[in-house]
């Protein structure tokens, strides 16, 4: 009864003009915010600008097959040289196969008034590669960090055959945290289109003289109409020295590139390959933190380069100078340097952001435009001395005929040997002549 007598009086309340007003000044109810409908790009095109200095190294660490080239390139050591590489992914259907496209390009680049965009062709079964490979022997050393004494604990030690077998240590790539982007591909869009490829420019390589900056416009008959101006260019040079220490480290130092956004240096060699302990691979790098071949080597947004900084994985742009630990190169007393100065961005987004979100925004194509300066070469070698060395590699002058064999290997020669080691080696056959 009395549960009932509470009720009525409520309703009472309510009903009385003091209810009916407490009632009004409720808030009312929000609408649900509108959410603008995003239709991806159609089109998506990169841009990718490094100028190279010495035996300059193109994004992550090289493969064995890049150093041995790089060590064996006709590549004046110490020239700078610009390279240029261009990948447009395209999503509408070709208007008329085959897949075509084109970039024009302005004339401060000095290569023409074209750039042919060819689509690769696809790959195709090939026989398996052959499986008499030896179990691989020897160990990796691991160590990070500027300093003319390596830290303690230093180096990690990683064992070969483990590793080929799939035992991978849970801590060989513990500072590994950068945040790459990635570029349109064959595997990633329906059409795809790439610079450099086998036309005449492509041939010819970016002249020294080749500036970006200006007006590009890009067409082809799987894409939108692509437009957008350059207001950045190529990186300057970076000039890298070497200097031997007394204690046995190698001190680095370079120029500061007002454009840069950070640097990462980075040694790789090795300690011949002894038939019975195997290779011994030696990697260091700049990082505070432990790494190995590492993306902090690959073309990095600034935003990601400024977050790599206040994590000390990259150093800043200001710093123009490091030491590679003396333990490192009495593991290892061949190997080669590689410098890395990350630059700027533009990008462009077409059509812009319509401001009502009642408007869907349809995305034509988006333009990323990225910079890097590179420089390296043998550890402890200047510029002038590999301008002055001889032809080591002893080639014969006979076609076909076997290189002499060196007592001493190079530093291409090392390196490449022993980054074998980590996958296992061809079952050894006499590759040189040794008389």
């Amino acid at each position: 009864m009395r549960r009932i007598i509470v009720l009525v009086m409520a309703a009472s309340a309510l009903a009385t003009p003091a209810g009916l007003l407490a009632q009004a000044r409720r808030p009312a109810a929000k609408p649900a915010p509108i959410v603008q409908k995003v239709i991806p790009p159609k089109a998506v095109y990169w841009l990718s600008a490094q100028t190279m200095t010495g035996f300059g190294m193109g994004g992550n660490m090289p493969s064995p097959g890049d150093m041995m080239r790089m060590a064996m390139s006709g590549q004046q050591p110490g020239a700078m040289a610009k390279s240029l590489q261009l990948d447009l992914g395209g999503k509408l259907p070709v208007s008329a196969p085959p897949p075509l496209a084109r970039h024009l390009i302005p004339g401060g680049m000095n290569m023409g008034d074209i750039l042919f965009l060819k689509t690769p062709p696809r790959p195709v079964a090939t026989q398996a590669e052959p499986t008499d490979f030896e179990p691989p022997k020897g160990r990796l050393l691991l160590f990070w960090g500027c300093g003319e004494t390596a830290r303690a604990g230093q180096p990690l030690v990683f064992d070969f055959a483990k590793m080929a077998a799939g035992q991978v240590p849970p801590n060989l790539f513990a500072g590994e945290r950068v945040r790459i982007a990635r570029g349109p591909s064959a595997a990633t869009w329906p059409n795809y289109g790439h610079w450099p490829n086998d036309d005449r420019a492509s041939r010819q390589g970016v002249p020294a003289n080749a500036s970006l900056i200006g007006d590009h416009a890009v067409r082809g008959n799987y894409m939108p109409d692509i437009d957008f101006s350059l207001t950045k260019d190529f990186m300057g040079a970076l000039n890298l020295d070497q200097k031997k220490l007394p204690g046995g480290a190698i001190g680095l130092s370079w120029n500061q590139l007002p454009e840069a956004t950070g640097h990462f240096a980075s040694f790789m060699g090795g300690e011949g390959d002894d038939p019975a302990k195997g290779a011994t691979v030696v990697f260091w790098s700049s990082s505070e933190g432990q790494t190995f071949i590492s993306a902090l080597g690959d073309y990095i947004a600034p935003a990601e380069a400024a977050r790599l900084i206040n994590t000390k994985q990259l150093m800043p742009p200001a710093q123009t100078s490091c030491s590679i630990p003396k333990e490192v190169l009495a593991a290892a007393p061949n190997g080669l340097v590689s410098l890395v100065a990350h630059g700027p961005e533009e990008n462009f987004l077409f059509p812009p952001r319509p401001a009502d979100p009642k408007i869907a925004w349809d995305q034509q194509y988006a333009v990323k435009a990225r910079f890097v300066a590179r420089a390296g070469g043998p550890a402890g070698m200047n510029m002038a001395e590999m301008m002055g060395g001889d032809d080591r590699r002893g080639r014969s002058s006979r076609r076909g005929a076997k290189p002499k064999c060196e007592a001493k290997p190079t530093a291409g020669d090392a390196v490449g040997g022993v980054i074998g080691g980590l996958f296992g080696s061809r079952k050894k056959k006499e590759d040189c002549d040794p008389s």
